[in-house]
């Protein structure tokens, strides 16, 4: 059977139950559980992840079409590769089934925008839209008043063609993504999402358990929870997000809500939500298999965490003579992403996501 509310209160808790005899991996190893307390008491020994601009492979391996004639005077070319790359994030999403309707959000700050009087901007998607009609010219870029930031010219009438107002900002996408955007210096991108599953895995009192190699990734990230408090639509939760996800950590579960993943580039960010819906998915699946029973679950012992962790820390190593070389290291996030984008193209084909 599942632990009930009442015998465990957060994951750093060990659950004493005598049917279920079910010790969390967080209780035995907290190390290498990067969460916070339900309490919201998140460990602030930690030191804040330091500012790296988004330039890496990623870049190289994600390229996307020159800015239109008609657009120059819209868009940055930074800004524009900004959007291509967010309007495609959309329609992977959608191919993975990580939305619902017209909710959920993934945002990327706008390059240089810091240093705008209003700043950061960031970039979502129209509140109205489905994951499968954003484009690179429908995103809206907001600041962290929620406010739409206009354009330097105004977008040509033809390249809206859903919604041709100015746009509609949805509260509750704006309240999580700006409180993250305007205290994380080094989150650029931020991916939210109410998969299923990883919904499911949220409303229970034990989060997510390294049940496989996909779970020992997303726990790597270091993971984070929030108490439920309702529909994210008031402002006052925002430095309680902000305090549960902490200094360092890439994931935040919203409790009874769904996760997010926040990382310094969009690439990362999709490997993360990848990895950690999949995690979720197994993680049902083998508790329903069992009815449930965590006595009839593999659960690592302190020595193979140790051994898991040690592993995924050289996760992205190709083969080589001399481990501490770095050349040898591939970047799975980006190769992850460009895999993503090549079917996301083939499947709507790239005029309908780019223009």
């Amino acid at each position: 059977m599942f632990i009930r509310d009442s015998e465990i209160t957060s994951p750093l808790s060990a659950a004493t139950s005598a049917e279920t005899s079910f010790v969390h991996p967080a209780a035995v190893y907290p190390s290498r559980f990067r969460v916070t307390d339900r309490r919201g008491q998140h460990d602030v020994t930690q030191e804040p992840a330091t500012y790296t601009e988004n330039v890496d492979e990623s870049n190289t391996l994600n390229t996307y079409p020159e800015i239109p004639i008609d657009l120059v005077d819209c868009f940055s070319p930074m800004e524009w590769k900004q959007r291509c790359a967010l309007a495609v994030s959309y329609r992977i999403a959608y191919l993975h089934d990580w939305h619902e309707n017209i909710f959920n959000h993934i945002t990327l700050k706008v390059h240089g925008s810091d240093q705008e009087t209003d700043g950061p901007h960031f970039l979502l998607n129209d509140f109205g839209l489905g994951f499968d009609e954003i484009t690179a010219c429908n995103l809206l870029k907001v600041n962290l008043d929620g406010m739409i930031v206009n354009q330097p010219a105004p977008l040509p009438a033809n390249r809206r063609t859903i919604n041709r107002g100015k746009g509609r900002v949805f509260k509750p996408g704006f309240v999580l993504h700006s409180a993250l955007h305007a205290a994380r210096e080094d989150v650029h991108a931020i991916w939210h999402g109410h998969d299923l599953d990883a919904t499911a895995v949220s409303q229970t009192t034990f989060g997510i358990l390294p049940l496989s190699q996909e779970a020992t990734y997303a726990l790597s990230k270091g993971i984070s929870y929030h108490p439920f408090e309702g529909s994210a639509n008031d402002m006052s939760e925002q430095p309680r997000l902000v305090q549960n996800l902490g200094p360092t950590n890439q994931i935040l579960m919203l409790e009874d809500h769904g996760p997010i993943v926040a990382c310094p580039t969009i690439e990362e960010a999709f490997a993360g939500m990848y990895f950690l819906t999949r995690a979720c998915k197994f993680q049902i699946k083998s508790l329903s298999a069992v009815g449930g029973d965590l006595r009839k679950i593999h659960m690592p012992s302190a020595e193979t965490l140790d051994e898991m962790f040690r592993r995924m820390d050289k996760f992205d190593d190709a083969p080589s003579s001399e481990e501490s070389d770095n050349k040898f290291a591939h970047d799975t996030p980006g190769l992850m992403f460009a895999y993503a984008r090549r079917s996301a193209e083939n499947e709507f084909g790239s005029y309908s996501i780019y223009t």
